[in-house]
């Protein structure tokens, strides 16, 4: 699977994506994830060093990240 990543400001803090996580972004979540394969819905706050991450869902295929892609008009 290619590793795809689509976003979208939601405000000047925030923002929204779809892409696969990073052990980096995970730490930020303060969640175990015993499979970290696929894609994830997730809010980013904090800017360019992003210091809170909030996993909102776990997407299994890439037709799936596309999907929800179109369906949040993530660029």
């Amino acid at each position: 699977m290619a590793e795809y990543y689509f976003s979208a400001r939601v405000d000047s803090d925030t923002t929204l994506c779809i892409a696969p996580l990073t052990d980096r972004r995970i730490e930020l979540s303060g969640e175990h994830i015993e499979d970290t394969s696929g894609y994830f819905l997730y809010k980013v706050k904090g800017g360019c060093e992003p210091g809170e991450v909030e996993i909102l869902a776990r997407l299994t295929s890439e037709e799936a990240a596309f999907r929800l892609k179109r369906m949040l008009a993530l660029e």
